[in-house]
């Protein structure tokens, strides 16, 4: 097999443990000639069980001396993306069928990845990815906690997401410095139907632009002085508080409230 350097510039953490790895595969439910996306396979451990299930496997790799490694293991058995997943085109990669992701994230492109699944949320049957714990737990975090902000918000919006298990450290090599966590994200069947969604999320950005600051300092982005106290008698919602005490129903009544002031 070709020599392989591990890259600290592209965060590469590889899973050593296969218990872990069929555990992943058995959370993921995948079935067979069912679509399936993995991440950055490196060596290709999570690549090998999925392969298992017999689905139709795309793989995502951004290093490109890894390319000969898992052509010489898998060939044809797999389809290759040799590209930054990033820069893919997603339009043209996904389709009328769901897939589902599979995957052990490297750590540094965690946050755009989540923004690109959320952009790409309706194509996805189930996803289910190896993240920091930090970042799983931010995710999930509820209202009144220091963890919650505009990403839990947005990915709960978007999915029903279940913290699955964490991994430690000692099971990668290298290890990474930080416990890891495997988590699930289901497409909400219960979605809000907004019909102004940019302005929601605007209106979701702009409150935890600053998490100290009451909601009323932090609408002067967005409304004059008088707006805002409409905007409080009108939602309802105190604007005294800040942007983490607000749950999802909040935010969608300050949200009709802006549309009418408007």
């Amino acid at each position: 097999m070709t020599e392989f350097y591990q890259k600290k510039s592209l965060g590469q953490h590889f899973l050593k443990d296969k218990n872990i790895v069929k555990k992943i595969v058995r959370v993921a439910e995948v079935d067979e000639n069912e679509s399936v996306w993995e991440i950055g396979p490196g060596k290709g451990i999570l690549t090998e069980e999925l392969l298992e299930t017999n689905c139709n496997l795309t793989c995502f790799e951004i290093d490109e001396e890894l390319y000969p490694i898992l052509e010489d293991r898998f060939g044809n058995k797999i389809k290759l993306i040799k590209q930054d997943v990033l820069k893919a085109n997603w339009k043209n990669l996904v389709s009328n069928e769901k897939i589902k992701i599979v995957a052990n994230l490297p750590y540094q492109i965690t946050s755009p990845i989540l923004f690109k699944i959320i952009e790409f949320s309706d194509s996805f049957s189930k996803i289910t990815i190896m993240i920091q714990k930090e970042v799983a737990e931010r995710i999930k975090s509820s209202p009144n906690t220091k963890q919650y902000g505009a990403l839990s918000l947005k990915m709960q919006f978007h999915f029903d997401i279940k913290y699955e298990f964490t991994v430690r450290p000692q099971n990668f090599s290298p290890p990474p410095k930080v416990d890891s966590a495997v988590i699930s994200l289901i497409p909400r069947k219960d979605k809000p139907n907004l019909e102004n969604k940019s302005s929601f999320w605007q209106i979701v950005n702009v409150a935890f632009q600053n998490r100290r600051k009451m909601l009323r300092r932090n609408f002067r982005n967005l409304l004059n002085p008088e707006k805002i106290v409409l905007l409080q008698e009108k939602s309802g919602i105190n604007l005294s508080k800040r942007a983490e005490n607000l749950t999802e129903n909040d935010f969608i009544q300050i949200y009709k409230s802006y549309l009418d002031l408007k």
